[in-house]
């Protein structure tokens, strides 16, 4: 299922997978302010999958609730990702971790002064959060990360000792 065909909102226990499934491209609201009060009435919306570590969808089982067992939040989307059979790379990159905001490729003059110098001298291609306007670069980071998602996504090592 692509980031166009499913959007998520996340209990106050999940923030660190929805920072996952933003980053997978997937509109995922989520607040540690959010009361299950709240998470119901978005769940009732229909337009959202609920993401909880508890046990709301006792509660409420007529919503669009999906209860995740894992505490660690690599395994979190493993079973998010297997449940929902999630397509993890079309929306690779798309959208901010940080807001939920869609990210925008923004011409380099526009954000000088916005970056640290050394990092407006290295890099060409430049993307910034239409929502929060924090500014992003494929660094050397990225291709580490990929890498760590595949891991992920193929079944691997979860980081827990």
């Amino acid at each position: 299922m692509g980031p166009d065909q499913i959007r998520f909102a996340a209990d106050r226990m999940l923030g660190r997978l929805a920072k996952l499934l933003r980053l997978l491209g997937y509109d995922t609201l989520y607040s540690p302010n959010t009361t299950t009060a709240q998470l119901e009435q978005i769940a009732r919306g229909g337009e959202r999958v609920v993401l909880t570590r508890g046990a709301i969808e006792k509660r409420f089982p007529q919503v669009a609730v999906f209860r995740v067992d894992s505490e660690y939040a690599p395994e979190q989307m493993h079973e998010v990702v297997e449940r929902f059979r999630l397509d993890t790379r079309a929306g690779l990159w798309t959208r901010c971790t940080l807001c939920n905001a869609m990210i925008e490729r923004v011409d380099k003059a526009a954000i000088q002064g916005a970056v640290a110098p050394k990092v407006f001298r290295i890099y060409e291609e430049f993307f910034r959060c239409s929502g929060c306007g924090h500014i992003y670069w494929r660094g050397s980071h990225v291709e580490r990360i990929v890498r760590n998602l595949e891991t992920l996504l193929d079944g691997g090592d979860t980081g827990r000792s």
